[in-house]
């Protein structure tokens, strides 16, 4: 009977051995609850004392498995340590995979919000070219004719040559081509953009939907702004043929 007795106080010893010197005895989530981690800033300071909350509890794992080797239930005592370690651990990483999911959407929509600023961007270059070029056939097409003799010279005796309607065609076409390969690649890249790890299934869906909805309403108007520019040089050219001919018209005519 005595015996018993000394296994149970043995045994007793062995569970208190570890129970007086915890890191902490607050849990993590109390010291940092998730319903606080609204911002950017808080989410870093949760991570960060996750960090230091397992260096605590892995320096005290160790201390513990030493004091366990002097007990008599060694094999108890290690599983019991081990256990305690490894409980406190999960529930602050709970806490942490919050603020880590926080940080992953905040930059994912840091990303998106780039990409359309680097869009817009492109756009409103664009936009100017466009503008700038329409200025200056628009100047050029106010210019008078002259009907000096030096205006009559060939064309090949003057030191800057003009382009033919067919390198101008040729020019558009490739300027058109390219405008097309840039918005097939923004339309590819918005495809393959990063969706939010917090959002569902049907989140992501709609937002691909709408995605490939944007770059449609894109193509529809860049088709339209192309086909008014092809109406503007069909015009141009038809303009520039009735120039000629009065030209050959001024010639003839002494």
């Amino acid at each position: 009977m005595k015996i018993v007795h000394l296994l149970l106080l043995l045994g007793s010893l062995c569970l208190n051995a570890h129970a007086a010197d915890y890191p902490t005895n607050t849990p993590f989530a109390d010291r940092y609850p998730p319903d606080t981690i609204t911002n950017a800033q808080r989410a870093r300071e949760v991570i960060q004392a996750y960090e230091h909350e397992k260096d605590l509890w892995d320096d005290w794992y160790e201390a513990e498995k030493k004091a366990c080797y002097r007990n008599f239930f060694v094999t108890y005592c290690l599983d019991s340590v081990r256990e305690e370690r490894y409980t406190h651990i999960q529930e602050a990483r709970q806490v942490w995979l919050v603020a880590r999911d926080f940080l992953r959407k905040e930059r994912s929509d840091e990303a998106v919000k780039t990409r359309k600023e680097n869009e817009a961007k492109q756009a409103a270059k664009n936009e100017r070219i466009e503008a700038e070029a329409a200025e200056r056939a628009k100047a050029k097409k106010k210019q008078p004719v002259k009907t000096t003799p030096s205006s009559r010279k060939p064309a090949e005796a003057r030191p800057d040559r003009t382009l033919s309607a067919e390198e101008e065609k040729a020019n558009e076409e490739a300027f058109e081509q390219k405008q097309i390969k840039h918005q097939e690649r923004v339309a590819e890249q918005e495809e393959k953009a990063p969706t939010p790890p917090s959002e569902t299934e049907q989140e992501r869906i709609d937002e691909r939907a709408k995605r490939r909805a944007e770059a449609e309403k894109r193509k529809i108007e860049n088709i339209r702004k192309r086909e008014a520019k092809a109406a503007e040089y069909e015009r141009q050219l038809k303009l520039r043929e009735e120039q000629k001919a009065q030209g050959l018209v001024n010639q003839l005519n002494p």
